[in-house]
């Protein structure tokens, strides 16, 4: 599709160079090339449609990649990579090797800073003014945030430590959503705050009345900022920004292109800290997703479907809710990603959304829990390190009864490295008291729930993004009457082989792969172990003892990271129990000190050496 004007924009120097009467076509122009794009691709449609004006605006007014340009969370930096030279990759989005779908600093010299976790703008922002200010530059920086990322607990104290003489402009795009509807205190003032129109004539005659006051010092000038506030606050409310000492202005149409440059223009000429407001319509120019937003928030390649792990642990929870009045339900700002919107539908009061806020989550359930009830906290594998410290000394050093379910487990191709979810099985297996589950098909997930519900320690339960397999539920699950929570075999207990894989999780499909070609090629026994209990070590490498007893070569593959994962706790484990590693070759396949994030295109799990090929020339 060919567009008038976006074809010749290549750099901000582009935009710049625009009649300011063709900005609004050129916002059209992008909009249609996100919706073409996006829509094939798959990525984040709606917050990049409301963006689109401000994305604009901060390249007419600045100077990128001079002025640092620092987009919080980086799924909302789609019309800033298009404006930036990188609009002929967009073919490439999301794929391995390809175009981030967040901000990605070896990507360009445009993206100042990486992203693709929530409320880390202000804080890194800051570090650049700061260093800007101690090394004589006159860059500025800016931030942009949206009203869901403001929710996050590092936004704040981030506010708290800003220096009001810094050149950093935070931009606070705000549209009502995260993902879906935000929640809390902070959002719900967003929503209430307005400065009237009376209030910034009367704040710009102040300013330029008390200007032209010869300054005697420092002291001076802080008594005529004192007063200057003191009568302010007679007549007019203040805010949370000005409480600060942050100079705030808004709320702006963020999707009036005239008038964004505007308030960027005049922020910038102030030299100095300020909050530019803007309100957006998420989805803007494009009818369904305005209708509804959260749908389209991240839109798939091809057909959707609505049956996942996630859907299945929230009706699990929903029908173990309907008989135990303890159970409630916690998650941070993913109700929807989560599948427990469903769960609000029908417990609203059991149900707790406490925004982006990982660490509150964990211990606000602990306290739940501490207080007698039965947490179920559900949180994407990727926003569990953002925890980390809550699980280790609010759940576990007090074994706190939290049911963590850790959803999105495993390599997230698409997202790519800020959301693989590698880390999980490595950093909770390593903190004493958690038990860690991994059901890989719809009835072991519904067994670990339950088993969940009834537990009096902390248990994590992880699944993939991602359907049932039928070929792993025939291989190992032809007992629907198991409802057993341990080792699956896909070979007769009394025949174990000579080659040996043991796995766990979403990779356990290429597994099986891997064991056909394996079998193809040697006559040797071949069989797969598949763990859904990883931890206790101990107990695990005693029940799957017996399967091992013929086994010359096992192979342990894992879609995690190698260094303290499962496969090497298990082989510890083997090795307290007296297990003969002389005899018996141990391999790890797994994730190997590396992010899963290559340079250029390629497969990724054959990149990691976690593809069914990669896996049998292993075993070989």
């Amino acid at each position: 599709m060919k567009y008038e004007i976006l074809d010749n924009i290549s750099s901000p120097a582009d935009v710049k160079a625009l009649d300011a009467e063709k900005i609004p076509a050129l916002c059209e122009e992008i909009r249609a090339f996100l919706i073409d794009n996006v829509e094939r691709s798959g990525g984040h449609l709606g917050s990049n449609l409301g963006a689109t004006e401000l994305s604009v605006a901060i390249h007419r007014v600045f100077d990128s990649p001079k002025d640092h340009i620092i987009f919080d969370v980086g799924h909302q930096s789609y019309v800033h990579k298009i404006l930036t030279g990188r609009k002929d990759a967009f073919d490439t989005l999301r794929t391995t090797g390809g175009l981030s779908g967040f901000t990605k600093m070896s990507e360009s010299e445009h993206d100042a800073f990486g992203a693709g976790h929530s409320s880390t703008s202000i804080s890194a922002a800051l570090g650049f003014a700061e260093a800007d200010r101690l090394n004589g530059s006159d860059a500025y920086t800016v931030a942009v945030l949206g009203d869901g990322a403001y929710t996050g607990g590092m936004v704040h104290e981030a506010l708290n430590n800003c220096d009001p003489d810094l050149k950093l402009i935070i931009i606070l795009n705000e549209n009502g959503m995260s993902i879906s509807l935000n929640k809390g205190t902070f959002a719900s003032y967003l929503s209430r705050v307005r400065i009237s129109n009376g209030y910034q004539s009367w704040k710009r005659g102040t300013n330029s009345f008390i200007s032209r006051i010869p300054l005697i010092g420092k002291p001076l000038k802080r008594f005529i900022t004192f007063v200057k506030n003191k009568i302010k606050g007679l007549f007019f409310a203040s805010n949370y920004f000005e409480d600060l000492g942050l100079y705030y202005t808004g709320p702006i149409d963020g999707n009036d292109a005239k008038k964004v440059e505007k308030a960027l223009t005049r922020a910038k000429k102030l030299g100095r800290c300020v909050i530019v407001h803007l309100k957006t319509a998420k989805g803007k120019g494009y009818a369904p997703a305005e209708s509804a937003p959260d749908n389209f928030h991240s839109v798939y390649s091809g057909t959707a479907s609505q049956e996942s792990f996630h859907a299945k642990m929230a009706d699990k929870l929903i029908s173990l809710a309907a008989e135990d009045e303890k159970i409630v339900a916690i998650t941070a700002a993913m109700g929807i990603g989560t599948g427990l919107d469903k769960f609000e539908e029908q417990y609203p009061k059991r149900y707790f959304d406490v925004g982006i806020a990982e660490a509150h989550a964990l211990t606000f359930s602990a306290g739940l829990a501490a207080s007698g009830l039965k947490p179920f906290t559900a949180i994407y594998s990727t926003f569990m390190q953002r925890g980390y410290d809550s699980v280790l000394h609010d759940i576990a050093l007090q074994r706190l009864p939290v049911k963590m379910m850790i959803d999105r487990a495993g390599l997230a191709v698409g997202d790519g490295a800020t959301h693989h979810g590698i880390f999980d099985v490595s950093f909770l297996s390593h903190i004493p008291e958690i038990t860690v589950i991994s059901p890989i098909t719809y009835s072991s997930l519904e067994a670990a729930v339950e088993y969940a519900a009834t537990a009096d320690t902390p248990i994590a339960v992880r699944y993939p993004n991602s359907k049932e397999s039928p070929d792993v539920v025939a291989a190992f699950y032809s007992d629907s009457a198991d409802k057993s929570i341990g080792a699956k075999i896909d070979f007769a207990p009394e025949a174990a082989p000579e080659k040996v894989f043991i796995t766990y999780g979403g990779l356990v499909t290429r597994v099986l792969k891997a064991e056909a070609l394996v079998r193809s090629r040697t006559d040797k026994t071949v069989g797969t172990v598949l763990l859904e209990m990883l931890r206790p070590y101990d107990k695990v490498a005693e029940s799957i003892l017996p399967y091992l007893k013929n086994a010359t070569h096992i192979v342990f593959a894992e879609e995690g990271i190698k260094n303290g994962g499962a496969a090497m706790l298990l082989r510890d484990a083997l090795e307290r129990l007296g297990f003969d590693f002389t005899a018996c070759k141990y391999e790890i396949a797994a994730i190997d000190d590396n992010f899963a994030s290559p340079d250029e295109p390629c497969e990724l799990y054959d990149y990691l050496g976690l593809s069914p090929e990669k896996l049998a020339e292993k075993m070989d």
